[in-house]
């Protein structure tokens, strides 16, 4: 048993040298590498307690968070681009996307919860030029083939100098990230659209309204309106 250990934390210190050696590194790609180490470790801590809903979430979370700071300093980078669509995936499936809460009001950012309410979305007419991910030219003129993979990054058409020429607003937008947002959310309107209980544990912990709660509430019919109707 004492051999199991010490060999457990020799492999452990091993690890951390790597990892403090990465982050100290001046380089992108060394420095995203240590990111992306940190985001699995959280993602392994999350399996070691999947039977805790509660720290799962929070260590999913912050896998997240590490995710994108490593795609921060390598933003191709396919292996981390997929692996952030399946941590956003699995969020959103088994705890939904958390509202933002300001002190004062929620507002959620869910497409889902706006498709819900049938708000409609904006459809923007734009020009831009696109760039090849991996070598910058044209991708009409290059050799990279959009949606392969080369030395670990995948070639992508990266759009420049966007310019907005109209807006247009429709109910069905091609993007879905897209639609108009629903209207932010008070304590008094969280009590008016969703159980009494349910209300008051939300405004005592006000991080823990998610889009799970909101899209319930608009399934069962709760919301009869009001989230139309301005406050009194």
């Amino acid at each position: 048993m004492n051999l199991f250990r010490s060999r457990l934390f020799s492999s452990a210190a091993k690890s951390f040298l790597a990892l403090s050696a990465l982050f100290s590194s001046n380089d992108s790609k060394s420095r995203a590498s240590a990111c992306a180490m940190t985001s699995n470790s959280f993602k392994m801590k999350a399996r070691r307690f999947k039977g805790n809903a509660r720290l799962v979430r929070v260590f999913m979370d912050e896998a997240l968070k590490h995710l994108d700071e490593s795609l921060k300093h390598e933003p191709y980078w396919a292996e981390y681009l997929e692996s952030r669509v399946k941590l956003r995936d699995f969020i959103h499936q088994n705890f939904g996307c958390r509202a933002s809460f300001d002190g004062k009001v929620w507002t959620t950012g869910c497409y889902k919860v706006s498709r819900a309410l049938r708000l409609p979305g904006i459809s923007p007419g734009l020009t831009q030029r696109f760039e090849c991910s991996i070598c910058g030219k044209d991708p009409v003129l290059c050799e990279h083939v959009p949606g392969k993979t080369y030395e670990g990054r995948l070639a992508l058409m990266v759009a420049k100098d966007i310019r907005v020429d109209h807006v247009a607003i429709v109910y069905e937008p091609m993007q879905l990230e897209t639609y108009i947002l629903p209207r932010s959310l008070t304590p008094r309107m969280l009590r008016r659209i969703l159980p009494l209980k349910m209300a008051e544990n939300i405004i005592s912990h006000p991080d823990t309204l998610t889009c799970r709660d909101l899209l319930k509430a608009i399934r069962e019919h709760r919301l009869r309106g009001i989230y139309w109707q301005p406050e009194r």
